[in-house]
């Protein structure tokens, strides 16, 4: 009699390969309802067991489903083996117990083996009232409020209503990898959002906030993480460009941001226009980070004009000098004649309801300026390009990296560099070796030198 080996089985609609399995007759009774974590690729996924334990191995690639299928039939066998293992059950007879396997004959009784009686059960734990992903993440933003930048527990909300939404109202401890993965494909395959936007966002966002609902700090409101592990296969980019503006480029916005006139109908985006890209170009901040910029963040410090950058990305507030040629167009004196408040739009027009801060609703419409108004390549940023370009350009002029992660705001990756707090006088120093983009042929609409 030849012998039968287990194959992934192929959906004929999908063209998705399953683990399926009849579960052994001897074991069915018991085993039936229980939930049995297998490895299906790089993530683990909690199966139901019923008459038969059917699994999704997440691939449509034969080569691939046989390597998946391999490794999760490997870990399904030894649930069988650990079931058998486990399969004794224990009975009273006469102040003695003796085991009993699951479908034979009880033991002699002259086999029986004195044991100390065993301990009252503990009473269950009385499972907590429903609630949804959106209630525990509630929950988890109020835990880490102190602990969490704020703009991460906002990015981290967008998710989990995503998420919230699919789920459909289940209860959170009833949401499995296979959920969590369903979701992120729904995501690519209808949201249109990118592999590697799901994976650096709404994935790492919901195994967070499920890592932590499963940890003690939470009081194991979840038995595991389903979202641990889990991530979508990222298609290979090949870069069309730089990430840096080119000369050109850099004309054409300073020269564009050089000519915009003031709007008395509405100034704060006429400001926002003409200043946050000449900001950008010399400091490399992030333009979320410039509209949220009020009056106050511009001042005198120790002696050096600066700016302070209190709405961060990481949540880490900074102090950037003003590099001299900012000053030399007027910035300070723009900033001066100005009311208390933002400087970049004007909280009275902000909509209601809005996922969005006034301040990212600005930064959204300069980068739609810019790439409107000087026909941008489609390969490069309007906003984060200033980033590439400044450290780019520090770079050119031996400005020190410590420094420019400083300017930047970009996280230390050595542990000893973090010992490091450059002074307000060094980042000083290091601004006034920046390049002035004057050097740049920076025009005004009528093809004439605006900056010498």
């Amino acid at each position: 009699m030849s012998l039968r080996i287990a194959r992934p089985w192929k959906d004929p609609k999908t063209g998705v390969y399953y683990l399926r399995q009849r579960v052994p007759s001897d074991l069915l009774v018991g085993v039936k309802g229980q939930t049995v974590a297998l490895p299906i690729g790089p993530a683990w996924a909690s199966i139901k067991v019923g008459s038969v334990v059917q699994a999704s191995l997440r691939t449509k690639e034969p080569k691939e489903a046989r390597v998946r299928h391999s490794a999760a039939d490997g870990a399904l066998k030894e649930f069988w083996q650990a079931e058998r293992s486990r399969s004794v059950s224990v009975t009273d007879q006469g102040g003695f117990f003796a085991r009993k396997e699951w479908g034979q004959r009880p033991v002699p009784a002259g086999d029986l083996i004195p044991l100390k009686p065993l301990p009252a059960p503990s009473p269950a734990k009385a499972r907590e009232p429903h609630f949804t992903a959106g209630d525990l993440f509630e929950r988890w933003a109020l835990d880490r409020a102190a602990k969490r930048a704020p703009n991460t527990i906002k990015r981290y909300r967008g998710s989990y209503r995503s998420l919230d939404a699919f789920a459909n109202g289940r209860d959170a401890r009833d949401l499995t990898p296979d959920d969590v993965f369903a979701w992120a494909e729904r995501r690519r395959d209808v949201e249109g959002i990118s592999p590697r936007a799901i994976n650096r966002n709404d994935l790492v966002a919901v195994s967070s906030v499920f890592r932590w609902a499963s940890s003690r700090a939470s009081g194991k409101l979840l038995e595991m993480n389903p979202a641990a592990g889990l991530s979508l296969d990222e298609p290979r980019i090949v870069a069309q460009r730089e990430r840096t503006f080119r000369e050109s480029e850099i004309a054409a916005i300073l020269s564009a941001a050089s000519c915009v006139e003031p709007n008395v109908r509405n100034p704060t985006r006429a400001s926002a226009r003409r200043w946050c890209p000449w900001l950008a170009a010399y400091t490399g901040a992030r333009i979320g980070e410039l509209t949220s910029l009020e009056q106050r963040d511009i001042r005198i410090e120790a002696g050096i004009p600066i700016m302070h950058l209190r709405v961060t990305k990481t949540g880490e507030p900074r102090m950037v000098p003003l590099h001299a040629h900012l000053i030399e167009q007027g910035f300070l004196d723009f900033v001066e004649a100005l009311p208390a408040g933002p400087l970049f739009y004007d909280p009275k027009k902000h909509r209601v309801g809005s996922g969005a801060t006034p301040a990212e609703l600005r930064s959204r419409s300069v980068a739609e300026w810019v790439r409107e108004t000087v026909k941008l390549d489609p390969g490069v940023d309007p906003n984060h390009g200033w980033r590439h370009t400044w450290k780019t350009r520090a770079l050119g002029v031996g400005i020190e990296e410590r420094l420019r992660d400083a300017i930047t705001g970009h996280r230390v990756a050595s542990v000893g560099r973090r010992y490091e707090t450059p002074t307000l006088p060094m980042l000083a120093d290091a601004m006034s070796r920046f390049p002035r983009y004057q050097d740049e042929i920076v025009l005004d609409a009528y093809g004439k030198a605006i900056h010498s």
